[in-house]
């Protein structure tokens, strides 16, 4: 897993995570500060506050001699005495002395809870403090508080042997909360703790997602070219051939895309006078076959004369997707049952050699000498031989056809194809020798930053002075009753 996410991570994926994902993290976060604000309301806790007020003196006389004034030197020596009492009225002997004298719950207080509940304070200079007792119990409160009055000033002077105290203020019944707990604090809590894990969870589940999303994921994960980059196409008109398929109808940015892909292949020949290009994938439905039956269409467009093979002996569809009624096919002619039979019919300057029936032996037929023959005696005949193959991540017939072929092209198609089966099949073809010439990214969405013809489709500048984004927004008209959604015919 870990491996998986090293290789998977980017911080434009992570970027992506977050924009992608915003609406649930924020809906997650609600949901759970919603939750904790209830967990909060249940087990809320208000506290009451009670205090007194006591004046200290330096001499025990001044408490009841009305007559003297006091000197600022008499209250500074007074404030000396303050922390030596506050520490008195924390200390054991005390708490537990005002514990008897209130006569409180010993399985609810001991001298540990009082300690906690009361604090102390000095009112700057001056010789007065301010003693505050807190608890959830209002009435306990007050108790606390003036037990504490009426018995400090007799246990103190016992204890320090100089100075005295007289109470100010009584304790008074408190009637409103001190604190209670905050529910926009449970909230907060609740929404922050909710939307983080929500965002953990998100970037881990798509950092596990090993799907190709955009081009540099390929870029970074080989050093073989990308050679094509074909759009994604959402519906079908109502003709007869679905809309993936390349005509002379096509929109611009169809055909844009395979005769992209046909230039480069054309530099990719290696010299030979009739290259065999073999178009394999990882696994089904990444628009393999519709990419053979295009790439052979761009080529005898321009005037190439093209053979297209459909190899594919166990799912091979190139006979339905072009309407092809034969007799017989490949199977049928390495097994030596009948003649060749090669469709003309197509367009202008293609021939097509469908599969035949599904033969019980397909790897066998692939690697007879009569296979390597035929392709051989087809080169002599033909300028370019495009060969569909089987799927080399889901069976291994693909490879044999390395025998025959000058180079391999292989579709990616936007989240669908992984990374871990990409991965395995280019060192499948690399085990064989076969040379990989390129990839064709298949499905790109033509609202990605890494598709070139954005301008056109999406109304920019040269799409308002052309009529490439119109012919291609006749493909997304979404029609009534429609359902089918693939960018690619069924392989």
């Amino acid at each position: 897993m870990f491996k998986i996410i090293i290789q998977n991570f980017h911080l434009e994926k992570v970027f992506w995570i977050l924009k992608t994902k915003l609406k649930y993290m924020i809906l997650i976060g609600l949901i759970c500060g919603v939750i904790s604000g209830s967990v909060g309301f249940i087990i809320r806790k208000e506290t009451y506050k009670a205090q007194i007020s006591m004046y200290v003196y330096s001499s025990p006389d001044y408490i009841t001699d009305n007559g003297i004034n006091l000197s600022s030197a008499d209250i500074i020596s007074a404030s000396t005495l303050l922390n030596s009492y506050m520490q008195i009225l924390m200390s054991d002997s005390f708490l537990k002395s005002v514990l008897e004298e209130a006569e409180l719950d010993p399985m609810l207080y001991d001298e540990e809870v009082l300690r906690d509940e009361i604090s102390s304070a000095s009112v700057g200079g001056t010789a007065v403090f301010k003693v505050y007792v807190v608890d959830t119990n209002p009435y306990n409160a007050m108790l606390i508080a003036n037990t504490i009055g009426k018995l400090a000033p007799q246990k103190i002077i016992s204890i320090v042997k100089s100075g005295g105290i007289e109470i100010l203020d009584e304790a008074t019944l408190p009637t409103q909360p001190y604190q209670s707990t905050r529910l926009l604090i449970f909230i907060a809590i609740g929404v922050f703790a909710g939307g983080f894990l929500a965002l953990m969870f998100f970037i881990i589940q798509g950092f596990l997602d090993t799907r190709y999303r955009r081009l540099y994921e390929v870029q970074d994960m080989f050093n073989i070219p990308i050679i094509g980059v074909v759009p994604e196409i959402e519906d079908r008109n109502e003709a007869d051939e679905p809309d993936v398929i390349l005509r002379q109808d096509s929109p611009f940015v169809l055909k844009e895309a395979y005769n992209d892909l046909r230039a480069n292949l054309l530099f990719l020949g290696k010299g030979e006078k009739c290259p065999v290009y073999a178009i394999t994938g990882a696994d089904y439905d990444e628009g393999k076959t519709t990419t053979s039956i295009n790439i052979a269409k761009a080529f005898a467009m321009m005037g190439k004369k093209t053979l297209l093979i459909d190899a594919d002996l166990r799912n091979g569809n190139i006979a339905n997707a072009l309407n092809i009624q034969a007799d017989s096919g490949l199977s049928e002619c390495l097994a030596g049952l009948k003649e060749l039979n090669i469709n003309k019919d197509v367009i202008e300057n293609l021939d097509v050699l469908t599969t035949g029936v599904y033969p019980p032996n397909p790897t066998e037929l692939l690697i007879r000498d009569n296979w390597k023959e035929l392709v051989n005696e087809a080169k002599s005949l033909y300028e370019v031989i495009i060969i569909d193959t089987p799927s080399i991540g889901v069976v291994s017939d693909g490879l044999e056809v390395v025998n025959v072929a000058t180079s391999f092209v292989v579709v990616i198609r936007e989240q669908a194809t992984r990374f871990e089966r990409e991965e395995l099949i280019i060192r499948k073809l690399e085990a064989v020798d076969a040379d990989v010439c390129g990839f064709v990214y298949n499905g790109i969405s033509v609202n990605s930053e890494d598709y070139n013809h954005r301008d056109y489709v999406n109304g920019g500048d040269y799409g308002k002075r052309s009529n490439a984004g119109v012919q291609h927004r006749k493909i997304f008209k979404k029609k009534s009753g429609s359902t089918d959604k693939s960018n690619t015919a069924k392989e």
